[in-house]
């Protein structure tokens, strides 16, 4: 530093007036403006007073003190060689850059990091975290922290989403992971890789309608996205219910799903299983009953042990949607009964959208609604009913938001017991 420039570190006074200067600067993007004195003790205001040959009662008076006009003094006070940027940066030994400079070299930086991520095809993704939104906060944390490290785990992302399971097939994450990276653990849901893949998709999932998708914060939740990608995290405990289906593999009939349809037992179907068959049908028709409820189901199938009768258990997981595929697939109809809340619509209104005219919805209409009302408060959770346009619910919804009550599958079991044995002439 400059033996002249060093005088000022001797003085509290000129330190804390550069560092207004500095931030004035800073602020503005050029010299101008003027700082504020009230700050500074009367002693500090002496050495600045004397050294801009003014007296200090004249500072004191007007308050503050011009960058420009102490800009122009320098050259009467033996700084004539120094503008007040240089003298600043002389001062604190080191260039000092606006805070637009900041953002546009802050910016470049962004840029080249992004178009150092070589996978165009996820571009929509790329987009999506440059846009800073509350969701990807953790990820500029990341960049922040280290930069090349996310630049690799992102790399990855985009050559696991490029890699996925081929339809039909299924593949245990674990063993995804390992083909991708070599590393089975690299996309578990504690590392920064698993992270950023479950982000991902749910990104993909929002950018294709599914309005309804969540980011995970329950092991279910995480389940079910990455089932939409036919990853799964347990394929045992994954299972649907069901009785009245035949299921073959390369044209040959299972036996245990035979032995079941012959016994008229009801089945606990794992993921793990499901996978090995290629084709499912109801033993006799075309008519399959879907139910959410396990306990409603379970007393139709005491009931009506012949029917074609599938338990989701609440949200359809990974097993259920594989078992819905291969049943649409024969052209089967899907009759779809669920509770009469927020959540049940959605799951029907869901299926609806994936399956379109294969679906009917069972006992999900308005009169149904009225007929199994309950108790249960359902007012802070209609927001989700917002999401649903299709026509076909406007008036259960409508019924729902004025009711502010759900209504539960329980009250409508004969009915649909009745339905399925066709007693009921009526549509349902």
């Amino acid at each position: 530093m400059n033996s002249r420039v060093k005088i000022f570190k001797e003085e509290p006074g000129f330190i804390k007036l550069f560092r207004l200067f500095k931030e004035k600067y800073r602020s503005l993007g050029r010299i101008g403006g003027t700082v504020g004195i009230k700050d500074f003790e009367s002693h500090e205001l002496d050495s600045i007073a004397g050294f801009l040959g003014v007296p200090k009662e004249k500072i004191l008076q007007k308050g503050t003190i011009s960058l420009i006009d102490f800009d122009i003094e320098l050259a009467n006070t033996g700084f004539e060689d120094y503008t007040l940027l240089t003298l600043l940066e002389e001062f604190f030994q080191e260039r000092i850059w606006t805070k637009q400079e900041e953002l546009e070299v802050a910016q470049e930086q962004e840029d080249a990091f992004f178009q150092s991520i070589h996978h165009p095809e996820l571009g929509w993704w790329i987009e999506w975290i440059r846009s800073k939104g509350p969701d990807t906060r953790w990820i500029w944390s990341l960049y922040k922290a280290n930069k090349d490290n996310l630049r690799e785990k992102i790399q990855t992302t985009c050559k696991a989403f490029t890699l996925l399971p081929k339809e039909g097939e299924f593949e245990r994450l674990p063993f995804f992971s390992q083909r991708i990276t070599g590393n089975p653990h690299y996309f578990d849901n504690n590392e920064i890789g698993g992270k950023l893949f479950v982000h991902c998709l749910y990104v993909d999932q929002l950018i294709h309608g599914n309005t309804e998708v969540v980011m995970p914060k329950s092991v279910e939740e995480l389940n079910e996205l990455l089932s939409e990608y036919r990853i799964m995290r347990d394929d045992l405990w994954n299972f649907v219910t069901c009785q009245g289906l035949l299921a073959s593999s390369n044209g040959e009939v299972h036996p245990v799903w035979k032995a079941a349809a012959l016994t008229r037992t009801v089945m606990n179907i794992p993921m793990k299983e499901l996978a090995k068959i290629d084709k499912v049908a109801p033993v006799i028709g075309k008519k399959i009953w879907v139910v959410e409820n396990s306990s409603v189901a379970s007393t139709i199938m005491d009931r009506v042990p012949d029917a074609a009768i599938i338990c989701t258990h609440g949200q359809v997981r990974l097993a259920g949607w594989r078992l819905l595929d291969l049943l649409v697939a024969e052209n089967c109809i899907l009759y779809y009964s669920g509770d009469l809340d927020p959540e049940g619509i959605s799951i029907a209104n869901r299926l609806k959208e994936r399956y379109k005219e294969n679906v009917h919805l069972w006992r999900m209409d308005k009169k149904s609604y009225l007929e199994s009302l309950s108790s249960e408060d359902i007012s802070t959770r209609l927001s989700k009913l917002d999401r649903i346009t299709s026509p076909e619910w406007v008036d259960v919804i409508t019924a729902m938001k004025e009711t502010k009550l759900a209504g539960y599958q329980e009250a409508l079991v004969h009915e649909m017991i009745d339905d399925i044995k066709g007693l009921n002439t009526t549509d349902f």
